[in-house]
């Protein structure tokens, strides 16, 4: 299960966890840590959020569903990151939050939160935002003009980054229990076609996935295949 501490808000944006002791005292924001099944919704669409959702361990992500039951993801979400940003900020939701695996959560009162006057916060919130944006614009990039297999490698690259700027990935090898279905929701992609290119990963020596632990075996040549160039998520790396 992959964990980090429950940290003050504004150092783990910062990639400098705390304890929840160093939380309460920076912030005096209390968080309640919650064991979330998978396939949960933390958020649905109109909701006014009355606690914010930090991710502590597995994956979550946003989501949009059309009238007719598809789904479209439009982040997924690491350890570390706000599940409900936007949301919190607008105090309304206009997309859902999904567990994807067995996740642990810090739940931060909606209210206590918006009563804390730190500029180093509300500084370190604003980055975070411009930091999904940045992973939002790079994602339709990838559905509009990468093809299948790009698409794969692209978000497999990411997510890569994403979870070393946290401290869980070892060379080159970080736990992933997404399923492909949901690969498939958030690329665009048929459950089918997902499989096949996970296949064509693996039978290319680039990946391998076995027991929900996935290993980029050549990283160079995957970054090469999908066109990855993390300088959309270095620019916000004081965010991280």
């Amino acid at each position: 299960m992959l964990t980090v501490q429950i940290a003050d808000l504004a150092d783990l944006l910062e990639a400098r966890p705390l304890t929840p002791d160093g939380f309460a005292r920076t912030f005096d924001l209390p968080v309640r840590e919650r064991s979330i099944p998978k396939q949960h919704d933390l958020l649905l669409p109109g909701a006014e959020p009355e606690v914010a959702h930090l991710l502590l361990a597995g994956h979550a992500c946003r989501y949009r569903m059309l009238r007719d039951g598809r789904r479209q993801i439009t982040a997924i979400l690491v350890p570390g990151d706000l599940c409900d940003l936007g949301a919190i900020l607008a105090s309304r939701a206009d997309y859902a939050v999904n567990t994807l695996t067995r996740c642990t959560v810090g739940e931060i009162p909606i209210a206590r939160l918006s009563a804390r006057d730190s500029p180093d916060l509300a500084a370190a919130l604003g980055r975070r935002l411009r930091r999904d944006e940045a992973v939002a614009r790079e994602w339709i990039v990838s559905l509009g003009r990468r093809v299948g297999i790009e698409r794969m490698a692209h978000l497999l690259c990411e997510l890569r980054w994403r979870l070393a700027t946290v401290g869980l990935v070892t060379d080159d090898s970080f736990e992933m229990r997404i399923t492909q279905n949901d690969f498939a929701d958030a690329l665009g992609l048929t459950s089918v076609h997902v499989n096949r290119v996970l296949k064509y990963l693996r039978d290319s020596q680039l990946i391998h996935l076995k027991s929900g632990r996935l290993t980029l075996l050549d990283r160079p040549r995957l970054e090469r295949l999908a066109q990855f160039d993390p300088a959309y998520l270095e620019i916000w790396s004081d965010a991280l």
